[in-house]
């Protein structure tokens, strides 16, 4: 089966229909992610079906459990390949995304990607450490939604990830479902921050083993 049916039916199976362009636009981000990785490490995933479920599906299976709407403004910390943050664009193409990474090598991935896609006009692409950013006027309390989906702990994440955040905006981390230890390590962290696990879902997508932990700020002291 090609790679454009793949994906159309994979999406329709769980929900996430796609238009024409989005199946273009994924099909152009999983060829480029292919032939980027032969010269820098992007990921370890390579095969179509793999790259479909474990990256662009797993990229929009949040929406089953938030609501990301047109206009939002949207930070994807430690983007890497761009995953959430740019199969969320695709899907969602009003959103606000700004994209933190700090391997400049990655950042050049996907400023050449967002162009490709057409969409680099309205996507803010950030080469600098989250730490900076987090203390930088230009993002601090200014996102509705802040992703991580990388390895990095909670614990670790909460010092700039919160300060991003706006008043009524939540903090989104993809973990695996074997998270509860984390979640214990990362409570001290969390109240000297300010913040708070308001909940925890998983994906209805067993092949994923995804969880969602939803966090937000409690007041704007940070």
């Amino acid at each position: 089966m090609q790679i454009h049916q793949k994906l159309e039916q994979v999406f329709d199976n769980h929900g996430f229909p796609l238009t024409s362009k989005q199946i273009e636009q994924l099909v152009l981000y999983s060829v480029e992610l292919r032939q980027w990785n032969h010269h820098i490490n992007l990921t370890a995933i390579n095969e179509d079906t793999d790259v479909i479920y474990k990256h662009f599906l797993d990229s929009v299976s949040v929406l089953e459990h938030c609501s990301v709407k047109e206009g939002h403004k949207l930070v994807d910390i430690g983007t890497g390949a761009g995953f959430p943050g740019i199969v969320l664009k695709i899907y969602i193409p009003n959103i606000q995304l700004t994209l933190v990474e700090a391997s400049y090598k990655k950042v050049a991935f996907l400023k050449y990607l967002t162009s490709q896609l057409g969409i680099d006009s309205s996507i803010q692409v950030v080469a600098e450490r989250a730490e900076i950013c987090a203390e930088t006027d230009t993002y601090k309390n200014a996102y509705d939604w802040v992703m991580t989906r990388y390895v990095a702990s909670l614990a670790k994440s909460v010092r700039y990830c919160l300060p991003l955040l706006n008043e009524t905006g939540r903090w989104v981390a993809y973990k695996s479902k074997e998270k509860d230890v984390e979640i214990q390590e990362s409570e001290s962290a969390l109240k000297e921050h300010f913040g708070k696990i308001e909940s925890i879902h998983d994906s209805r997508i067993a092949l994923l083993n995804r969880s969602y932990i939803i966090i937000r700020r409690l007041d704007n002291r940070i």
